[in-house]
């Protein structure tokens, strides 16, 4: 049974409203489904969306495959990009990874801080030279 991951219209005449399910490719449209994996509400501003993560990617990981639409949706919400790292073998980085290690951006400006620290202690202790105007009234 191949598996399709696309949207179901529901709402009022242009109204739309509709609901990213997982069904069965033969079945109509707005027929039968599988598993409902979020919805997606395009009249809001901005549009709403809603995806519910580990059911996708469940069903992306059983060879569902998303319509055009739909696979926009999970590239918009990052889910379409984390199955794919996942498939090709890279592994995602965590939020506890991303806390626990400083990007290279958050290294150099630290860099950056430490040095222009030390420039400006070093001026503070530097001798002052003696003023123009001590000069001219001697």
């Amino acid at each position: 049974m191949p598996v399709r991951i696309r949207l179901q219209r529901f709402g009022k005449k242009k109204r739309p409203f509709y609901r990213l399910v997982a069904a069965d490719s033969r079945s109509q449209r707005d027929g039968s489904f599988i598993e409902r994996l979020g919805h997606y509400d395009p009249l809001t501003d901005p549009p709403e969306v809603v995806i519910h993560e580990e059911k996708a990617l469940k069903w992306l990981r059983r060879g569902a495959q998303p319509s055009d639409t739909a696979k926009n949706l999970l590239s918009n919400a990052g889910i379409w990009e984390k199955f794919m790292n996942e498939k090709m073998g890279v592994p995602s980085s965590t939020s506890e990874e991303a806390e626990a290690a400083p990007s290279v951006d958050e290294s150099v400006n630290a860099e950056e801080t430490e040095t222009e620290e030390e420039e400006e202690q070093e001026e503070d202790t530097a001798p002052e030279a003696p003023s123009e105007d001590a000069e001219e009234s001697s």
